[in-house]
């Protein structure tokens, strides 16, 4: 039977089913997925295939017992192993935009996942065809949709990259390694009908089919017959565009997956891109990596909104000298921020990354440390010289080290900015306020809010920790010891702590050491990130 030999050519060029699988085969009763099931079974010996049917009662229809025993039974006579499960679509649906239909999808796909995790199946086969691919390219074209939505379904994917995000957890299977194959997908609905026919096959039919309600059913019954009116070969044509744009879709996949490697760097809920990079992409890329990016932080999303995306782009393209900025809201509590080198996106609260930050006035008696975030710790110590040497900040341009007078009333205390701030620069006249210090300094929006401000006991500003220091901050140059305080990564070993304590007449040294050497007026520690390839 040709249907048959289309079906074996179909699986073998997509190698959607090894052979000695074990195979859980989706099975509704409908003409669809009960012709698969036989047709694979008729191939099953040539390939040393293992067939299971799984059917889902999904508890919406009267008729759905009859359907569950009438499958159980023909697998049963078949000499196939079955599953039945019955499963609460409507409680999942109950929750705000999740439909029916929806909340059967995922309920569907976690059942026949756990199916094959009991069984040791490592394919999952469900009925899908090229009918449903005519409508599935529509409903996405409809909807809106770039090239993933209008490349239809798959011939085979990973089961585990379907979301069930509707679903609690517990009711999601973990099912690495698991496939879901389609068959059909080639394969019209009028030949599996055929084909039901000629093997003597008696399918149930699911009256929901007909029910216009649905969106997928009106596109069925009202939009599909005018379209094929105008074009007879409308299941072939659409079939062929969707597998194009599917070939397409993984040249552009490999090309963004490039830029990804290139620009992007992956922390603990946020993303961030290299800004000048960012800005030399074409328009369609900025939109991939973004999109990517929104993906990859909130995966429960099934769709995102097109104007979000668009109007971060609208403002990179109207001022492209712009190098900070926002938070511009985006989806799903998601912000991005122009951070100077990087565009960053994450949630609205998320801190500046990387940098050292505190939250609240600490603190800090000499010798000690006190931590800044989670990466950065500022570590107080001795350090001396000889009188007839020169001082330790002899010829030194460092912009990450100071050094305070002993005298310096203590404790010191390290905080976050407060309103009304001002700071007198060490070497000029007068006082400046913090915010107009820390735009000149270019210092990350996001991170001026909760930057550290080392301070004397009095209150008065001595250094804005790793970029200017204070008037105060001038030593006297009799001294001839001085405490280092530096700013190094959380666990790195400090060879002063044991230092004794200066006296007075002696000085304070502070100094930035960030996890690898700045240039100067770099505006802050590079992150502690991890480069990834998802």
């Amino acid at each position: 039977m040709s249907i048959l030999s289309d079906l074996r050519r179909f699986i073998l060029r997509h190698d959607l089913i090894p052979r000695g699988s074990r195979v859980i085969v989706g099975v509704s009763g409908g003409p669809d997925s009960l012709g698969l099931l036989h047709a694979l079974m008729t191939l099953a010996p040539e390939f040393d295939w293992h067939l299971h049917a799984a059917y889902l009662h999904h508890g919406l229809r009267p008729e759905a017992d009859e359907e569950a025993r009438f499958v159980a039974e023909l697998a049963g006579a078949w000499g196939l192993g079955c599953t039945v499960e019955r499963a609460p679509v409507r409680e999942v649906a109950a929750q705000p935009g999740v439909s029916l239909e929806e909340a059967a999808r995922q309920l569907r796909y976690a059942f026949l996942g756990r199916v094959a995790l009991r069984l040791g199946a490592t394919v999952v086969a469900v009925g899908h065809h090229a009918d449903d691919q005519v409508e599935t390219v529509l409903m996405h074209l409809l909807r809106g949709s770039g090239l993933a939505g209008l490349r239809g379904m798959l011939p085979s994917m990973p089961l585990s990259e379907l979301r069930l995000t509707a679903l609690p957890p517990d009711m999601r299977p973990d099912v690495p390694g698991i496939r879901l194959v389609r068959p059909w997908l080639e394969t019209s609905r009028q030949a599996i009908l055929a084909y039901g026919t000629a093997v003597g096959l008696q399918p149930r039919l699911d009256a929901t089919n007909t029910d216009e309600t649905f969106f997928r059913n009106r596109l069925r019954h009202q939009v599909v017959p005018l379209l094929r009116r105008i074009n007879p070969r409308l299941t072939r044509v659409l079939g062929h565009t969707a597998a194009a744009l599917q070939g397409d879709y993984e040249v552009l996949a490999a090309h963004r997956q490039a830029l990804w490697t290139a620009l992007a760097t992956v922390g603990e809920g946020w993303v961030r891109f290299d800004l000048a990079g960012f800005r030399g992409l074409l328009r369609g890329d900025q939109r991939g990596l973004v999109r990517k990016a929104i993906g990859l932080l909130r995966p429960e999303l099934r769709n995102i909104g097109w104007e979000h995306v668009e109007r971060l782009l609208d403002v990179l393209a109207a001022d492209p000298a712009r190098r900070s900025g926002g938070p511009y809201p985006l989806v799903a509590g998601l912000v991005a921020r122009l951070d100077y080198t990087h565009l960053v996106i994450g949630p609205e609260a998320m801190p500046a990354l990387g940098h050292p930050h505190i939250a609240a006035a600490h603190s800090l008696n000499p010798p000690g440390h006190l931590a800044l975030g989670p990466d950065w710790e500022l570590i107080v110590t001795a350090v001396t010289w000889a009188p007839e040497a020169s001082p330790p900040w002899q010829g030194v341009t460092d912009p990450h080290r100071v050094w305070l007078p002993a005298d310096i009333p203590t404790p010191l205390v390290v905080r976050p900015r407060q309103p009304g701030d001002r700071l007198r620069v060490f070497g000029l006249d007068g006082s400046k306020s913090l915010t107009d210090l820390m735009n000149e300094l270019k210092l990350p929006r996001a991170a001026r809010a909760t930057w550290p401000l080392l301070c004397a006991a009095d209150g008065e500003i001595l250094w804005v920790v790793g970029y200017r220091a204070g008037e105060r901050c001038r030593v006297m140059p009799t001294a001839s010891q001085a405490w280092e305080a530096r700013l190094a990564p959380v666990g790195s070993k400090d060879e002063h702590t044991e230092t004794p304590k200066p006296t007075a007449g002696q000085a304070w040294e502070a100094r930035l050491a960030p996890r690898s050497a700045l240039p100067e007026h770099t505006p802050g520690p590079p992150a502690a990130t991890v480069r990834a390839d998802a």
